[in-house]
């Protein structure tokens, strides 16, 4: 009788998918002694189906039965040999290291206006209707007012803006100050942090005061 520590998973096989289980693993290695490459197909089909009940999720991929397929061949090593309705996996291409992310290399010039409107101010600047681009302009110069006012506290004059404006889009929109026109949000107005040194001054002398009353409390009702 093999007792139970002769069969720790140490010294078992090395589960190719984890998220699988041992069971299928198990399931694939018996496939692979089937002598009939029919028969083994077969099994491969009732397998794929079993794995999708046992992970309903993965229907919600539209080729999630290309997805099971590869899975079981990769689970057998990548040796399994049966007629797949579906390309199978190489054991080269899972080696394989994923393409580099490119993050963007451009600079933000004014960080508290955020990528986003440097993309804005691009696109402004190729807009050929005067009347659509003024309007434009005048939106992103309203964003800028509110946002330097809710992360700096700092009212921007339309000179300014109009700088700034100058020096994003790399000197296409040149305005003076009387042609931008700006909305300032009732929203943006800057709320002072609330004080908590002071708050918590109270709450320690609230503190005190309750534990001097209990302290005279319990004096007065002493026992001998």
């Amino acid at each position: 009788m093999q007792s139970i520590q002769d069969d720790y998973n140490t010294q078992r096989s090395p589960l190719h998918i984890a998220e699988y289980g041992r069971t299928v693993q198990e399931y694939v290695s018996h496939i692979q002694s089937i002598d009939s490459k029919e028969e083994r197909t077969k099994w491969v089909h009732q397998l794929v189906n079993i794995m999708a009940t046992l992970n309903p999720q993965i229907k919600l991929q539209a080729d999630y039965q290309a997805v099971l397929w590869g899975h079981i061949y990769q689970i057998s090593g990548y040796t399994l040999d049966i007629d797949s309705p579906y390309p199978l996996p190489t054991e080269d291409k899972k080696m394989e290291k994923p393409d580099r992310i490119h993050y963007s290399d451009t600079g933000i010039r004014f960080r508290f206006y955020g990528r986003n409107l440097q993309n804005m101010i691009e696109k402004a600047t190729e807009i050929e209707d005067e009347n659509v681009r003024q309007d434009l302009v005048n939106l992103i110069a309203s964003f800028m007012f509110n946002s330097c006012k809710i992360w700096n506290d700092e009212n921007l004059t339309n000179e300014v803006i109009a700088e700034h404006l100058s020096i994003l889009s790399k000197g296409k929109l040149k305005l003076s100050g009387d042609e931008i026109t700006v909305t300032a949000d009732a929203s943006s107005h800057f709320t002072p942090k609330r004080n908590f040194s002071n708050s918590n001054n109270n709450r320690n002398n609230f503190n005190r005061k309750n534990n001097k009353n209990n302290f005279n409390k319990n004096k007065r009702h002493r026992r001998y």
